[in-house]
């Protein structure tokens, strides 16, 4: 990889006695600065002309990969100050990049739309990407390389396999007028339905909001999950990380999830623990590091993990097949790092889970009918909605190749979402093909081809998209809810809500 790069440095001033002391600092930076970083001079960068034009360095830099020449023209501004500032009383005012350009071997050509991207051509099989204008701010925001990382991408595994364009809509809900304009994170705070917990990303549900969750759960198993025959299970969810492993969770989102470690035997070192809580008034967070083993489980993160543990090197026969669980007993944990926010992106949330095992055809036919009776239940209840092909099956999520010979559906998965302010997915539909048949040697007794998916629909989801569209105001619900809402009371504190 090779870059070029055409640039000005913009001084406060001029003096023509300056410009032996530029050569000489050129001269030295070929040798120090522009080649610090690397033992491999080619991949360094080196300043091949200049000139010095009234308080304007006009400068050619041309480098390898190590030190890219629109990093090396920001490397020369601090000791060019330090160089003309006391000498001369001159700084460097900024720095322009007329043109930059980057020769890319056999890279990604499908980049031309991007922002700062003048043109690209292929040539000899290397990709000649060449650069707009850019200025001091473009070139510290690392805009070049943003590019460069684009071009040289190589396409996920989901990119690979899915045959329609992510995000894609497959089916809609004619346009409904929502009720509420607001904010149903801020609204129910008001009403005292929701009051935030400590920790982040979590919620304590008051009576109301509780009720309205376990009106939607019972709604969905009505309408979704007993028609198409689940049978209920109660999972699991404190997930050794061997079954994270056996799913290759830990390859692609090893990031977003929370990690459980159980303590040691030593009780030593937990009465010191004790003692020093009780004078400091403090959690001696050391000391009980030093007590906690190594993370060896995970909050469940999918919540469908323990069934194909369920299933692990077991074999089954076609003719019982397909075997359809669900679970709804207990919360769902995922790490959003910076993006919890509201009750629509957090950190635990309940969930109905629908996971099955069967022929390739039945997989995809059982997902597809999650989904429409998913759409029905939102006709019913007069929500706006849409259905898309997503962009991150979760079992696939940052994984960029696959060694083993596995077989994948077409579409992996759907997701529908309930029309707001900020659109909310309320169901993701998922077919996994054979990767978690393969992750655990789960095998049809004559050898027939066996596949397994998986549905979320996400309770907290649905009533988040629910407030949003129809409020808080009870007369304004529709019967299908309101006849399955007890009445609750919010205590009145002195202090809350």
């Amino acid at each position: 990889m090779k870059f070029e790069v055409k640039g000005r440095i913009i001084l406060s001033g001029s003096n023509k006695e300056m410009k032996k002391d530029l050569e000489n600092f050129i001269e030295d930076a070929n040798k120090t600065l522009l080649v610090k970083g690397t033992k491999d001079k080619s991949e360094a960068a080196k300043i091949t002309d200049w000139k010095l034009e009234d308080n304007i360095i006009k400068i050619k830099i041309k480098s390898g990969r190590k030190i890219r020449a629109h990093d090396a023209i920001l490397r020369l501004k601090n000791p060019l100050s330090q160089l003309l500032g006391p000498k001369y009383h001159i700084g460097v005012r900024k720095i322009k990049v007329d043109e930059c350009k980057a020769i890319i071997p056999r890279g990604n050509p499908e980049i031309e739309d991007l922002p700062f991207v003048a043109s690209v051509e292929v040539k000899n099989d290397n990709l000649i990407v060449k650069f707009e204008k850019l200025d001091e701010s473009e070139l510290r925001k690392h805009v070049v390389d943003r590019v460069i990382r684009q071009a040289t991408r190589r396409k996920t595994l989901t990119e690979k396999i899915v045959k329609a364009k992510a995000g894609e809509i497959v089916a809609k809900s004619e346009k409904r007028k929502a009720l509420f304009d607001g904010d149903p994170t801020e609204e129910a705070i008001k009403r005292g339905w929701i009051k935030k917990f400590p920790g982040r990303g979590q919620w304590f549900y008051t009576p109301p909001m509780a009720a309205l969750c376990r009106a939607f759960e019972s709604l969905l198993i009505e309408k979704v999950v007993e028609p198409l025959g689940f049978e209920e299970c109660l999972f699991p969810k404190l997930i050794p990380l061997s079954i994270m492993y056996k799913m290759r969770y830990l390859e692609g989102l090893p990031e977003g999830m929370y990690y459980c470690s159980a303590p040691k035997r030593d009780p030593e070192l937990f009465k010191k623990f004790k003692n020093e809580l009780i004078i400091k008034k403090e959690i001696p967070i050391n000391l009980l590091k030093e007590g906690l083993r190594d993370p060896s489980y995970v909050l469940a993160p999918a919540q469908c993990e323990p069934f194909y543990e369920f299933l692990s090197h077991e074999v089954v026969d076609k003719s019982e097949l397909p075997i359809k669980f669900f679970d709804r007993s207990g919360w769902t944990y995922r790490w959003e790092a910076g993006g919890a926010k509201g009750l629509d992106r957090v950190h635990e949330f309940q969930r109905i889970e629908m996971v099955w095992l069967g022929t390739p055809e039945d997989v995809e036919k059982i997902r597809d009918k999650t989904v429409e009776l998913s759409q029905k239940l939102a006709d019913k209840l007069e929500l706006e909605w849409y259905t898309e092909v997503g962009d991150d099956p979760f079992y696939l999520e940052g994984r960029e190749f696959e060694e083993r010979n596995l077989e994948f559906p077409e579409i992996p998965k759907y997701e529908m979402k309930l029309k707001g302010k900020e659109d909310v997915a309320v169901v993701s539909a998922n077919v996994h093909g054979t990767h978690f048949v393969d992750g655990f040697s789960i095998r049809e007794a004559h050898n027939d081809r066996i596949w397994t998916g998986c549905t979320g629909l996400g309770v907290t989801r649905w009533v988040y998209g629910f407030l949003s569209q129809k409020g808080f105001e009870y007369e304004n619900w529709p019967k299908l809810i309101k006849n399955r809402i007890k009445k609750t009371k919010v205590p009145k504190l002195l202090t809350w809500p």
